[in-house]
């Protein structure tokens, strides 16, 4: 599809305002191409999804979608990496993966329904042979279904997003790294070898399924481990076990 002469005039503009962050795409796509509605997510090499960024959701939504919905999503990162494979489109519409029929039989459709949705596109960041990342974008009732020119847009950008997002995951990847082994030095009197694991994935905001397939334990032993490290630093939650040692690494 040819696009006009001010949608590339967009596109450069959001090639410049992105070129050396990450956080500032999604930004970018809602001021120039009305895409209000986005979220930004990286993936490991089994496909899961972490370090969701969301765009313009009410809590309700995100809560919704992260505690119970996006393993069900029909654009998941794990149910698209081979169709990734065999093409070097990178950008689909829901109605491109699955039929009205297929939605309305999933459980993602509750989903749907309870928001009030009634169009989703993904960008996915990916090589030949894993996903690393992606863009979804939703639309809601009273708004018009996304469009070929969307589609067309998006793709148009996608070179470029993709090196973006590759280049902001290695370096979070480095700072990790350099934080990982302070965390360790500081704490490996008080923390196992497990819990030094888990830790690592709660910093990358893995779920407890995540962290127990990833580590191929139950997720049962994910939550004792959990409420040991809870104890351990008299803490109640996530957010403040990543603070305290974090903050205490570094002290």
């Amino acid at each position: 599809m040819n696009l006009a002469k001010k949608d590339y005039q967009s596109i450069i503009n959001i090639i410049n305002q992105t070129h050396y962050d990450s956080n500032a795409i999604q930004s970018s796509l809602s001021k120039s191409f009305a895409l209000h509605h986005s979220l930004l997510w990286h993936a490991d090499t089994q496909g899961n999804m972490h370090n969701l960024k969301f765009y313009n959701f009410d809590d309700q939504m995100m809560f919704d979608y992260t505690e119970t919905h996006y393993t069900n999503d029909v654009m998941h990162p794990q149910k698209h990496l081979s169709k990734l494979a065999d093409t070097q489109e990178t950008v689909y519409r829901i109605k491109e993966v699955t039929t009205p029929g297929e939605l309305d039989k999933s459980l993602y459709n509750q989903f749907f329904e309870r928001h009030q949705i009634i169009d989703q596109m993904v960008m996915y960041f990916a090589t030949s042979t894993t996903i690393y990342g992606g863009i979804g974008f939703v639309r809601f009732k009273g708004d018009e279904p996304f469009t070929r020119r969307d589609k067309a847009i998006l793709q148009t950008l996608s070179v470029h997003l993709q090196h973006v997002v590759k280049n902001t995951l290695n370096t979070r990847k480095a700072e990790t790294k350099n934080t990982m082994i302070d965390t360790v030095a500081t704490h490996q009197a008080n923390l196992s070898n497990r819990e030094l694991e888990i830790f690592e994935l709660v910093t990358k905001g893995y779920s407890n399924q995540e962290i127990a397939d990833q580590l191929w334990i139950t997720i049962n032993t994910v939550k004792k481990h959990l409420r040991n490290m809870y104890e351990k630093y008299e803490v109640n939650s996530r957010t403040s076990l990543i603070y305290k040692l974090e903050g205490l690494s570094n002290t």
